[in-house]
């Protein structure tokens, strides 16, 4: 057996330090260095807390009301956050940057990253009027770009560099991200939906089998189509919502087909709080509360039974509505296709064939 003398055991150690540097991962006794992402019970909204050899991502930061504001604050304050090195702004949807604020003025931040789409509404001009005034570092990322955290090594996959980002709906223009961390992969989706899953697939370059799926839109139906799941290849999902939302999120049949993946489900609404260790190897759940503790669903009132979903809703149900048939159904499926879903029931009038009077007849029989 060769013998090898303390300085060239001192090298080999050298050389090993060097390699775990070029590969963008920090060893501690032959063990990659703790990474955690927390996923905060922020209500109907995202906010993700990432954590990684004293570094710090908040990936959105909830709704606008003044107690998610104050949980995100006071979580991050337990997580002993005195800097948060990258904050990600998915889109500017009121869910996911209402409570940036809160997280703007009582945090020192040092890089914000959003997708750039456009949107006038106070909640989201208050988020970027603070940013301004704080004369942080912004930048809208693009397929292909890598955000850095420490060693860590985001890549994004959406939006596309070659769409204005203007053309895609608020939830289409989200900013999706994908670390892969030792034999452990995250996918962190934001609100994307079909138009932006679509776009994903045809465009990837490398595998986005991801051992965690931060699933899209709060368990949407417009969200985790059959051929992203298929791509994706979880095994562990966790669904931020509501718990009794109005929107009826999660699906039942986004559940279903994870359920059938043999993908393991963990919900914000159920499970309060949850976060995910993982050493590289393999990973660890955490939750703040026991999903069968938590009351029985209310039932909805009797006219919100009544009324029909556009987001969710099959061609044959559409036609149930006045002046709908067989041709504007499949109109109204399409549109919500390509652009993701209705955010609002008045956007039903963009659809072809539909215009402000059939609108009229319709109104109060349809919701979102």
């Amino acid at each position: 057996m060769q013998r090898i003398n303390n300085r060239c055991i001192k090298i080999l150690i050298l050389l090993g330090f060097i390699l775990s540097l070029a590969t963008g991962i920090i060893f501690h006794d032959n063990v990659l260095a703790e990474l955690r992402v927390h996923f905060i019970d922020v209500g109907q909204g995202d906010s993700i807390l990432i954590q990684y050899t004293e570094k710090n991502m908040l990936i959105d930061g909830g709704d606008r009301w003044n107690w998610v504001g104050e949980k995100v604050v006071s979580y991050l304050n337990q997580q002993d956050v005195d800097l948060i090195d990258v904050l990600v702004s998915t889109h500017p949807h009121a869910d996911h940057v209402g409570g940036l604020d809160d997280v703007l003025n009582n945090f020192e931040v040092a890089q914000v990253y959003g997708s750039g789409r456009v949107h006038t509404t106070r909640t989201y001009e208050n988020y970027l009027r603070l940013i301004d005034e704080q004369e942080i570092p912004f930048a809208a990322p693009r397929r292909g770009d890598i955000i850095n955290l420490g060693d860590l090594n985001f890549k994004v996959l959406h939006p596309s560099p070659k769409i204005d980002v203007n053309d895609y709906s608020l939830n289409n223009a989200s900013v999706v991200l994908h670390l892969v961390y030792g034999d452990v992969s995250f996918l962190f989706t934001g609100d994307a939906e079909y138009r932006a899953e679509k776009e994903i697939v045809e465009n990837i370059d490398h595998k986005i089998d991801s051992t965690v799926l931060k699933v899209s839109h709060h368990g949407s139906a417009t969200s985790t189509n059959d051929f992203f799941l298929k791509e994706v290849k979880p095994q562990t999902a966790v669904i931020m919502a509501g718990e009794d939302n109005r929107y009826g999120h999660p699906d039942e049949e986004v559940l279903r087909a994870l359920k059938n993946s043999g993908v393991d489900v963990y919900r914000t609404d159920l499970h309060g709080d949850i976060v995910i260790k993982t050493d590289g190897r393999d990973h660890e759940v955490m939750v703040s509360r026991e999903a069968d503790s938590r009351a029985p669903p209310k039932e909805p009132a009797e006219q919100e039974i009544k009324k029909i979903n556009i987001n969710k809703a099959s061609a044959e149900t559409l036609q149930k509505l006045q002046g709908i048939g067989p041709a504007y159904a499949e109109n109204i499926i399409e549109y919500r296709k390509e652009q993701g879903g209705f955010d609002t029931i008045e956007e039903i009038k963009e659809v072809s064939g539909i215009g402000p009077a059939t609108f009229e007849n319709i109104k109060d029989d349809i919701t979102i």
